[in-house]
């Protein structure tokens, strides 16, 4: 009938927008790469933190901080875009062995804040004997 078919191609219709819509527009900023690395074991404090999305960020509106296993802040330099777009770099003064916290809240290209955060450990390192 009239009336199923125009039902089938509504339906048609509305599958094929949703699998042509761009994937940006249901995505948000995603962490896909960072030096140190979540759960790295370092010997020493990097000299800076690179952080690597999925899609640009704005960096005037992003924020990162790394704090020790007190709470207290490492101060690090302002945040710059790094290679890519899609990266933010700064520096990072030496700091003493221990657990790091690294917490990020940036502003993804789709206009939503993504805050996540991960941990990597400071070792000295051990003379061999």
């Amino acid at each position: 009938t009239v009336e199923k078919n125009e039902m089938s191609l509504r339906t048609l219709l509305t599958v094929a927008a949703f699998a042509v819509w761009p994937n940006w527009a249901f995505a948000h900023a995603a962490l896909v790469g960072s030096s140190p690395g979540s759960r790295a074991v370092v010997t020493h404090m990097p000299d800076h933190i690179d952080l690597c999305f999925n899609e640009p960020v704005e960096v005037k509106f992003s924020t990162v901080q790394i704090t020790d296993e007190k709470g207290t802040t490492i101060p690090i330099s302002e945040l710059k875009h790094g290679a890519d777009p899609k990266c933010l770099s700064a520096t990072v003064p030496p700091a003493a062995a221990g657990i790091y916290t690294v917490k990020y809240r940036v502003l993804s290209q789709d206009g939503h804040v993504v805050k996540y955060g991960f941990q990597f450990t400071v070792r000295e390192r051990q003379p061999v004997p």
